[in-house]
């Protein structure tokens, strides 16, 4: 029986997730750490085995990833610790002679935005292609998320872990997990406008963010575990065991425009009007929004992957009950 270990299971992605890896496939012993206590029965409804902790149990979570054949990291893009404790159970593993265990990591596409902060779309950008070995090559630890992936890729370059990682663009669609989670990308964007009290853009906005649907996720994300439970072939690149999970670009105005409208709408904003602003008014937090990136997502696509094209609008209102009113 297939062990795994999960981290996320409560989120937006990893939930959704979650339940469609017990519904397809029972026979997997799935442990999952929860960290609110106040979730632990609806993660143990989905059948999984809840161990209870943090993020800075970093022994139990190390302990937790040598027992397991797979694990499963939707949880945090950004922590290194916990990163880092994974793959001490994961080297812990080989050199006790056993196989090596297989991390299926979540990333995010801005590791690949291109550092301007103008708010304007460069077309003759660079393209980043998920089928370029070159182009995953190319990240570095001082790239958002970088920190985290490179490890990861060091380490599956030395021997002692299977890498799959998956780079998903901004999220939008209600998720199907047992929590009620939503996407942080409207989450982020909210919050940017919110504290403006306004309708704002970067300069002239044309610059571009990387769109895709939950449900399109969680079939990325089905699809890599099956070329995962397959075996990486012998001799394969660990940068060819990168998926980016992208469908396509839209203009930051926009999405700022149609956030911002229903903020309006719902008497978030007192202000309607739309405002172009400088980079150093969102502040630091925010600072994704004066970049751009122009994606490939050619490997993903060559396993079969089909993403829908997604309407901003459509999704808007119910991402935005969830962001807005989180509950338990």
């Amino acid at each position: 029986m297939p062990t795994v270990f999960f981290l996320g299971a409560t989120g937006y992605i990893g939930g959704s997730l979650l339940v469609v890896l017990r519904e397809r496939y029972p026979e997997l012993a799935i442990t999952a750490l929860v960290r609110n206590p106040a979730h632990v029965e609806k993660i143990r409804a989905t059948g999984a085995t809840v161990l209870q902790g943090s993020f800075a149990d970093v022994d139990i979570i190390a302990e937790q990833s040598y027992l397991a054949d797979f694990v499963f990291n939707i949880a945090d893009a950004d922590d290194v610790s916990l990163t880092a404790a994974i793959l001490k159970g994961a080297k812990r593993r080989v050199d006790e002679g056993k196989s090596k265990n297989v991390l299926i990591h979540t990333s995010g596409v801005a590791v690949f935005l291109d550092g301007t902060t103008e708010g304007k779309y460069d077309p003759n950008g660079r393209i980043w292609n998920d089928n370029n070995e070159d182009d995953i090559k190319s990240i570095t630890t001082s790239t958002l998320h970088g920190q985290v992936d490179v490890p990861i890729l060091e380490a599956a370059v030395a021997g002692y872990v299977e890498n799959y990682i998956i780079c998903p663009a901004a999220i939008a669609g209600t998720a199907h997990g047992p929590i009620n989670n939503g996407s942080i990308f409207f989450k982020y964007v909210a919050q940017a406008l919110i504290a403006m009290q306004r309708i704002v853009y970067v300069g002239e906005g044309s610059n571009q963010f990387t769109i895709v649907h939950i449900d399109d996720v969680v079939d990325l994300f089905l699809r890599v575990f099956e070329r995962a439970r397959k075996g990486a072939p012998p001799g394969e690149s660990p940068y060819a065991r990168y998926f980016i999970a992208s469908s396509h670009g839209i203009e930051w105005k926009t999405i700022l425009m149609v956030v911002g409208n229903e903020l309006v709408r719902r008497g978030k904003l007192a202000d309607g009007t739309v405002h172009s602003v400088s980079l150093s008014d969102l502040g630091p937090s925010f600072g994704f929004m004066g970049s751009s990136e122009r994606l490939l997502a050619d490997r993903s696509k060559a396993l079969g992957w089909n993403p829908r094209p997604v309407n901003l609008e459509d999704y808007v209102q119910a991402d935005l009950d969830v962001v807005l009113n989180p509950t338990l």
